[in-house]
């Protein structure tokens, strides 16, 4: 079952206001998050990567690291920066998403985080992946969304930039799926993380 929440902060296991400044080098924080964006070929250097690439690379691969937490553990899905509205406009982008709303009558105007069991995220796992790239894209707009688990420090960011991007107070499982992506993906590691 999914769930609309408005009010959602005491649910994630981190800080939403805080998490984001470890990116930045004079940030002191006693949490130390790292982070990990992967990318196409090109798309760093300006490459316009297209819908079909990106659903193609990433879908699966999406659903792989979701999969892995299928502990009875909730994914909860908000916009990064502010909450804005879900669904602005009624375009024909964002079919399973749009039927999502409609069947439980919640309004394309809501602002707040949708919570989905594992199993109900990997069927919209599509829509929720490339939902920065098909709504914000090319318009001029931008929000990218977080995908957190509410019992592990992690954090999947899917960007209207085209990549995915993971942030984790675990390092090891960070090194994990680097090494496990090394072929699949170029790797950029984000300011402030250290790997190795």
């Amino acid at each position: 079952m999914v769930q609309f929440k408005k009010n959602y902060k005491n649910k994630l296991p981190y800080d939403r206001d805080k998490y984001i400044e470890f990116l930045d080098v004079d940030f002191d924080s006693p949490t130390e998050w790292c982070g990990v964006s992967f990318q196409l070929p090109g798309g760093y250097e300006g490459r316009d990567i297209g819908l079909t690439e990106f659903t193609e690379k990433y879908e699966l691969w999406f659903k792989d690291i979701i999969s892995g937490f299928d502990n009875g553990s909730n994914w909860i899905v908000n916009h990064s920066k502010r909450d804005v509205q879900w669904l602005p406009n009624k375009g024909n982008t964002l079919p399973l998403l749009r039927d999502l709303f409609k069947k439980n009558r919640v309004r394309g105007s809501f602002k707040g985080a949708l919570i989905f069991s594992t199993e109900d995220q990997l069927k919209i796992a599509l829509d929720i992946i490339s939902y920065p790239h098909q709504l914000f894209r090319g318009r001029g707009l931008y929000n990218d969304l977080d995908i957190s688990n509410n019992e592990f420090p992690l954090i999947i960011k899917t960007s209207h930039h085209a990549n995915i991007d993971l942030l984790s107070t675990n390092k090891e499982f960070l090194q994990d799926i680097v090494n496990e992506n090394s072929e699949r993906f170029i790797m950029i590691v984000c300011r402030g993380t250290k790997l190795w």
